[in-house]
């Protein structure tokens, strides 16, 4: 009766034991984890990076120059009167002057009777000390600004002075905008230069005096 009490309660140990045992060649399963909710989650956008600002490459744009800047000289070509050597006529020659601005086209031309000219049969009546102060042009009036040397140091009496003032007064007249020339000295008005002619009034193109 013992024996067959012990068999049973063997069998039963064997039965409970093979029940929780796996089955061989397969893998224990994991357990399921519970579903999780999606958020939703907002994403930053990237911002770019700052530009920086770029540097121009020198010499694809050219600025205008500024009213001080130097420009370039203008060549032109200008009738300017000298007296011929025997005294008796003004005679015509072309001159080329440089100038940086057009207003300055009549200075230039009366400083050219500066120079002794090349021509064989012409010569100059300015004094070698005298030089032009300056020469404006407005209304169809040039006005002539003469250093006080010209008046210390002329010479040739009446013909001197009259062949200096007609070779000023035709070359600046020969200019179509130019109508009539006034004189002064030393920036004052004057009535003469060597008491020959009267010079308190503009003159026109003396004609008279052209060969």
């Amino acid at each position: 009766m013992k024996k067959i009490f012990v068999s049973a309660t063997l069998a039963l140990v064997m039965l409970v034991s093979g029940c929780q045992q796996q089955p061989q060649g397969e893998l224990p399963v994991a357990p399921e984890k519970p579903a999780q909710v999606a958020q939703d989650v907002k994403v930053k956008p990237l911002e770019p990076p700052p530009l920086k600002p770029v540097k121009p490459v020198e010499g694809d744009k050219q600025s205008p120059p500024s009213p001080t800047e130097t420009l370039p000289a203008q060549s032109m070509r200008v009738k300017v009167y000298y007296p011929d050597d025997s005294g008796v006529h003004l005679v015509e020659v072309e001159r080329k002057i440089n100038v940086e601005h057009e207003g300055e086209k009549y200075l230039a031309a009366v400083e050219m009777l500066l120079d002794e000219p090349y021509e064989e049969n012409l010569t100059t009546i300015f004094p070698k000390t005298a030089s032009i102060r300056s020469v404006t042009v407005a209304d169809g009036l040039a006005t002539v600004d003469l250093d006080g040397s010209i008046v210390k140091h002329m010479v040739g009496g009446s013909t001197g002075e009259e062949f200096l003032v007609g070779s000023i007064v035709d070359t600046l007249t020969n200019f179509p905008e130019v109508t009539k020339v006034k004189f002064l000295v030393d920036g004052k008005e004057i009535e003469t230069l060597s008491g020959h002619m009267d010079l308190s009034t503009p003159l026109e193109r003396m004609d008279g005096l052209l060969e």
